[in-house]
């Protein structure tokens, strides 16, 4: 199973998401920073967008997490 790893991503690289996507996203991110190939997939199910797309913001997310614990931001996964 892969695990999510840190990446800042440019903003101008970042999946577009609505509103509502983003939403969803954030609690899932609160719930789970490191979520498995097969949760990406539901997540990406239940939002409409790709998985490739919700790994990504995943990624982004991560790595400005990372940075507000006072860790390098490009770094290895994190395990709750």
């Amino acid at each position: 199973m892969a695990a999510i790893q840190a990446h800042l991503t440019p903003p101008n690289m970042l999946p577009s998401v609505r509103d509502e996507q983003k939403e969803r996203l954030e609690k899932e991110f609160q719930e789970n920073r490191n979520p498995s190939e097969f949760e990406v997939e539901l997540l990406a199910a239940e939002v409409g967008l790709s998985t490739y797309d919700v790994k990504r913001w995943f990624q982004h997310q991560l790595a400005c997490w990372r940075q507000q614990q006072g860790l390098p931001a490009n770094g290895g996964s994190v395990r709750d």
